[in-house]
């Protein structure tokens, strides 16, 4: 589509002929108080929703994964009907507490060994259970210094299960008393005692002389989620930079009980990665990936990245003729099939990132971010409105009244927008369905209010 307008009077036309049938209702799915009703005496109001939005799935090189990033995301997902099935696996190291280190006094025998990790929380059911297995890693050079691709597991020894553990989230929101001292919340695993008799056995001129020679005999911890369970329906957000992720041996000796050593993680020293993948088959969305229609897919599925995302392309939108642009609202609706798409569970994300192309793959944030009021101006957080049919949906809205003024100035290039689920973290699953192109009622649709020059 090319907007070649050559009168305002044309574009009203125009737009009535090709746009006037969508049977939007303002109230809900477009929105209100855009601008004060008293305005309306000199501003047009129209909608554009010929918008192309096709659903994209590339590898994200830009997905920080190791060096500061320690908020991490453990589980798996194995029953979404809308987007499949999603795995996380974390990869740590722990370090000596000091150089040359020995434990304490002779003839030690060991209590227990625990791996422990600071819990940060959940997203999914609270109440399912799921197993975490530990294994000992052979992943060579595990450095901190690395930047590893998410989509890539690391290795470990699969014949050296070390523990394991099944939990709820439920059972792990409360501190823990460990030799009656309160810890906060932690995901706590307790080893094999074989493994833990030989770390009691190690010498500090040998393992335990140096962090380096105890990476060479300690590689680092492989957690991994059971994925083969059809039950999945939860993950955990884990904090590796706190004083609560450690490795902990209780032990006593030939003159004391109760003693313990700590090897904690090491934000200066202790490597660290997720291995995160999703798989979309037999998943709604799987039949609406990477299809190159030209036409745009009439559903889009938005993931918190790493996942899915969606190009948005206005074609001949920097053709709208030569006004004052007083607001220039992007609307994304959300879409359901009720609680067979289990939204109840796997629920959507707090807000949407929209940027904008530059050339190629580049994109930059739009000008109206930086507009007056910033990002609360700019927009994109998760709103609750009804739909035609009386059911609560969430909806999305981005003002790019600016950024659509540059387009009519030939300021900027229209090359279209790329639209994502947005997360705090690196890697999240919060997802959501919409509507995409010519989906009757709930697509994707842009509102222009202008006012004549």
């Amino acid at each position: 589509m090319k907007i070649n307008f050559r009168n305002l009077s044309f574009l009203a036309t125009y737009i009535t002929l090709l746009y006037g049938a969508t049977g939007c209702n303002k109230s809900t799915l477009l929105g209100g108080g855009l601008i004060p009703p008293s305005d309306f005496v000199n501003a047009q109001d129209t909608v554009l929703s010929g918008i192309i939005a096709n659903n994209i799935l590339r590898y994200d090189s830009t997905i920080l994964n190791g060096n500061t990033a320690y908020a991490k995301i453990l589980g798996s997902i194995t029953t979404d009907p809308v987007f499949g099935k999603t795995h996380a696996f974390v990869y740590t190291q722990v370090s000596l507490p000091q150089s040359a280190f020995t434990f304490q006094g002779t003839g030690q025998t060991l209590d227990s060994v625990v791996l422990s990790l600071s819990y940060n929380g959940y997203t999914g059911d609270s109440a399912s259970p799921q197993t975490f297995k530990v294994y000992r890693m052979a992943e060579p050079n595990f450095t901190i210094d690395s930047n590893y691709a998410y989509n890539r597991a690391l290795a470990y020894n699969p014949g050296e299960l070390l523990g394991q553990v099944t939990v709820t989230p439920l059972s792990l929101r409360d501190s823990v008393s460990v030799y009656g001292t309160k810890e906060t919340a932690q995901l706590r695993v307790k080893l094999s005692d074989a493994f833990g008799r030989d770390l009691l056995n190690q010498k500090s001129d040998g393992a335990f002389a140096t962090d380096s020679a105890f990476r060479a005999y300690l590689k680092g911890f492989a957690l991994i989620p059971d994925t083969s369970r059809g039950t999945n329906r939860n993950m955990i957000y884990l904090n590796l930079n706190s004083s609560d992720t450690k490795l902990t041996v209780f032990y006593k000796n030939s003159t004391d009980d109760s003693l313990r050593a700590t090897m904690a993680f090491n934000q200066y020293a202790s490597a660290h990665a997720n291995y995160f993948t999703r798989n979309y088959n037999g998943s709604q969305a799987g039949r609406f990936i990477n299809t190159g229609n030209p036409k745009g897919d009439s559903i889009l599925f938005l993931n918190a990245s790493p996942g899915l995302y969606t190009k948005l392309t206005i074609p001949g939108l920097e053709n709208f003729p030569a006004v004052l642009i007083n607001k220039a609202e992007l609307v994304i609706t959300q879409i359901t099939s009720g609680v067979s798409d289990m939204n109840n569970i796997f629920i959507e994300p707090g807000s949407l990132s929209l940027r904008q192309y530059g050339n190629g793959d580049s994109t930059k944030i739009p000008v109206d971010y930086y507009s007056s009021g910033g990002a609360a101006y700019f927009g994109g957080s998760r709103q609750v409105i009804t739909n035609f049919g009386g059911v609560q949906i969430v909806q999305y809205t981005f003002n790019l009244a600016n950024t659509v003024q540059r387009f009519i100035k030939k300021l900027d290039t229209n090359n279209g927008f790329k639209l994502e689920g947005y997360s705090p973290l690196y890697m999240d699953v919060n997802r959501v369905k919409a509507g995409g192109s010519d989906l009757s009622q709930y697509n994707i649709k842009l509102r222009i209010i202008y006012t004549k020059p």
